[in-house]
């Protein structure tokens, strides 16, 4: 059974088709590529797959059940965590704390330990914050706990966004160009991340408009040109196909 299965997916937003008819599936414990130019429909798709928006036709299955109707807090629940295009953090807390946010929707203690704290609520409480500095270990900022968010460099805000989706325990991650703003060795640190997210047994999918990024770490590619398919395989029939050679370069005379 696949990870994940979209089946002509379609949004439609006044009467423009900003996704039409697309249909991929991602294999459990691949690193998936979805790219395309500006404008082609990859953010939109992500924004489906997660529950940020409800399509206008089409279906998406996580481990052949149904999610297209669901709530985003709803597939995090189900094991779809996600990063943004642009960073979303919580700047001016601590990136421990961001991290421990992120853990709330595995959290059992409700309303009720938040307000009298009762044994179970220290017990899990500790829990979490061990969790928490074993990711930040995991993602190369264990010695940046204390600092605030705002504080961290541009990639280390990445690494943080990726570090805080993965505190609720995904089995499809979603990385919304983790790459972006990055310096050559950044990316290269980062590549190696989601190599290592992988061998954790997580799915990803990724978008990204690096072209050397994702076509050195991912085994299969979905390329999208104003919100329909136009290639899928592997980079390297992805590279070859006249399409998407088009589609990024243009029609030549």
């Amino acid at each position: 059974m696949a990870m994940l299965e979209v089946e002509n997916l379609t949004i439609d937003f006044s009467g423009l088709k900003a996704v039409d008819d697309l249909s991929f599936s991602i294999e459990k414990g691949e690193i998936f590529g979805l790219i395309g130019p500006n404008g082609a429909g990859k953010t939109t798709t992500f924004n489906m797959i997660s529950g940020t928006f409800k399509p206008t036709s089409g279906k998406v299955f996580l481990e052949g059940r149904r999610i297209d109707g669901n709530y985003m807090y709803q597939n995090n629940q189900l094991g779809i965590a996600r990063t943004y295009q642009n960073i979303n953090l919580f700047k001016n807390i601590t990136i421990l704390e961001n991290i421990l946010i992120g853990q709330h929707s595995r959290l059992s203690c409700g309303l009720f330990s938040a307000l009298f704290h009762p044994p179970k609520y220290y017990k899990e409480e500790k829990k979490a914050v061990e969790k928490a500095r074993n990711i930040l270990e995991f993602v190369g900022l264990k010695q940046k706990e204390d600092s605030i968010a705002s504080a961290l460099s541009y990639g280390e805000q990445r690494l943080l966004e990726i570090a805080r989706a993965l505190a609720s325990d995904p089995t499809l991650l979603l990385l919304d160009e983790p790459a972006a703003g990055m310096n050559p060795t950044e990316k290269e640190s980062l590549a190696n991340l989601v190599t290592r997210i992988r061998e954790r047994g997580i799915t990803v999918l990724l978008v990204e408009h690096d072209m050397k990024f994702v076509m050195g770490i991912t085994e299969r590619i979905c390329v999208l040109n104003y919100g329909k398919r136009i290639a899928l395989g592997t980079p390297a029939e992805v590279q070859a196909n006249p399409e998407v050679i088009e589609a990024y370069l243009g029609r030549g005379d």
